[in-house]
């Protein structure tokens, strides 16, 4: 019997552990994925709009209850590079640069550990991707 609780002793604070890792991994994995769906979104039409595309893939994978909240998108996360891309013209053609996305997510460790402080408050992740722009402007001049 004496061992038993020895045992429990140890073993069930890994356990608790492993659940906080998976819960870590799990907030990254969201973020990561949710960051990329974003930028290709982002890159796959005008660069005038990279903003509401980035945004509305995240509001998609949301979540505002749980241990993971976010994705989230700001305005200043979604930048195109060259920061003022030409337009091709009447006669369409593809834009050239690129788009770049920030997500950030938000964690509560579902089992804080009280002799680790960054467990005890919510945890902020942030990803980042960049993708060329593959959107072509259809041709839109007419004939006279």
């Amino acid at each position: 019997m004496i061992e038993l609780c020895a045992g429990l002793i140890i073993l069930v604070p890994i356990i608790l552990g492993l659940v906080d890792l998976a819960f870590l991994i799990a907030a990254m994995q969201v973020n990561d994925a949710a960051c990329r769906d974003a930028a290709r979104a982002a890159a796959a039409g005008p660069p005038t709009e990279a903003f509401q595309r980035a945004s509305g893939v995240a509001q998609a994978t949301n979540r505002t209850q749980g241990y993971i909240k976010g994705p989230t998108v700001t305005q200043s996360d979604v930048t195109t590079n060259p920061a003022s891309i030409a337009d091709p013209g009447p006669f369409g053609g593809p834009y050239q640069g690129t788009v770049r996305v920030k997500t950030h997510v938000q964690l509560t460790m579902p089992v804080p550990i009280p002799f680790i402080p960054q467990t005890t408050q919510p945890m902020e992740f942030v990803a980042q991707q960049e993708f060329p722009i593959t959107y072509v402007k259809p041709n839109t001049a007419t004939i006279p």
